[in-house]
């Protein structure tokens, strides 16, 4: 009689013969943020800046006073218009990480263990992170709202529904707004420029279908429908004081829609707004496009050289004028057809908000870096040791804000039909 036997196996019966293996760090999603990354697009504003103030005049106003006289009669009244001036200010973006001793001396002297140096991973997190919020802020207001939400309840947690991307009704692709918030991120509840009471919390949750986001309070909070949804994620998480409320980027919203910008106001300077607007629901189309580009030469005395314009008014002008195409071979048709604008470089991103379409001349639009943009990787110098706590701490911060100098350079449609 034969005896029974099994076959030993690697995974089991020798397993302990056998290394863990693991491969290279993939990448499982796309973190990208162009909008930050616009060094061909938006240049740098030169300008000393100052703690306390710093100003721009700028020549805004036609003059007058020409007459057509007779031979010898009295002359023209002299008249000189004065200068305006433009108040700037900048806002400061905070990020931090932090890492333990032990992380550092494993770095240090067993460095062949890690997949990948823990610090250079986790700085370049962070930048990903920052660079997420400056984009964010390119398109938004100096108000720092990202969205509103239609709940009314009172709980101390659950789920909030969110419309209104930028507090603007035309704003209300699902998928955009959701993504203004990660899990993870403190967000608060402002109403009458007021913290909603105990309405400062953590996001646990986000549906990019809704949208909405569910987050837990610091205590029982009664929301309003039309509660502003903005960012708190600093360590002061009691008061108003703690949140991005006010502490946002004067974003191209802002520039297009807001009257006083840099101090300065289109109701009492009619000149200082954009040249051009189309707010009509239609498809956006050639004609308008060019009105765009003519507005920006003939009122701002610029050249229109930057367009942005959302992928779905994008796709939707694809179709626009692919329809009227005739083709010479019906077994040659060109499935992915590209738009051209001569001399003007074409913009799209997934954070342009639905709807809208910039035209502008990037002369007239700058970045302004008090502190220069972060980037390249981290080393444990850039730490600051802990106190009483064995680990150190890295601070990510920039000084920014976006300057226009001239409003009637700029041009913008919105509520545009998308595909």
């Amino acid at each position: 009689m034969a005896l029974n036997y099994s076959v030993t196996t690697s995974s089991s019966g020798v397993n302990k013969l056998w290394r863990k293996v693991q491969g290279d760090i993939a990448q499982g999603f796309g973190f990208g943020a162009p909008e930050y990354d616009m060094v061909d697009m938006l240049k740098d504003y030169q300008i000393n800046v100052s703690a306390r103030e710093f100003t721009v005049p700028v020549d805004i106003t036609e003059g007058a006073g020409i007459a057509s006289i007779d031979e010898g009669s009295d002359e023209a009244n002299p008249y000189t218009p004065n200068l305006e001036e433009l108040t700037l200010n900048y806002v400061l973006f905070s990020g931090r990480f932090t890492a333990s001793v032990t992380a550092q001396l494993l770095d240090r002297h067993q460095r062949a263990a890690e997949l990948k140096r823990q610090i250079v991973y986790q700085g370049a997190k962070k930048i990903q992170d920052l660079a997420r919020h400056w984009s964010d802020y390119f398109y938004g207001t100096t108000t720092g709202v990202l969205a509103t939400t239609t709940t009314a309840a009172t709980q101390a947690s659950g789920a909030y529904t969110l419309a209104t991307g930028y507090d603007q009704a035309t704003i209300t692709n699902a998928a955009l707004i959701a993504d203004k918030f990660k899990i993870g991120d403190r967000v608060a509840l402002v109403r009458s420029s007021a913290l909603v009471t105990n309405a400062l919390g953590t996001i646990t949750a986000v549906s990019a279908t809704t949208p909405s986001i569910t987050v837990t309070w610091a205590g029982s909070v009664t929301s309003m429908s039309g509660d502003k949804v903005v960012k708190a994620n600093s360590t002061e998480a009691s008061t108003l004081v703690g949140t991005d409320f006010n502490r946002g980027m004067t974003g191209l919203i802002d520039m297009s829609l807001t009257a006083s910008v840099h101090g300065l106001s289109s109701a009492s300077v009619a000149n200082w707004a954009p040249s051009y607007s189309n707010t009509t629901s239609e498809r956006f189309n050639g004609i308008t496009f060019r009105r765009m580009k003519q507005s920006v030469e003939f009122y701002g005395g610029g050249k229109a050289d930057r367009l942005i314009i959302a992928p779905g008014v994008y796709r939707d002008v694809i179709g626009l004028q692919s329809a009227a195409l005739r083709f010479n071979d019906p077994f040659g048709l060109e499935l992915d057809a590209d738009i051209t604008t001569q001399g003007i470089k074409l913009f799209q991103s997934k954070r342009v908000p639905n709807g809208w379409v910039w035209c502008f001349d990037s002369n007239s639009i700058k970045r302004l870096d008090v502190m220069p943009r972060p980037g390249g990787s981290f080393s444990w110098e850039d730490g600051i040791r802990l106190e009483n706590k064995s680990g150190y701490v890295f601070p990510v911060s920039m000084l920014t804000q976006l300057v226009i100098t001239n409003r009637a350079n700029l041009t913008y449609a919105n509520s545009k039909t998308e595909q």
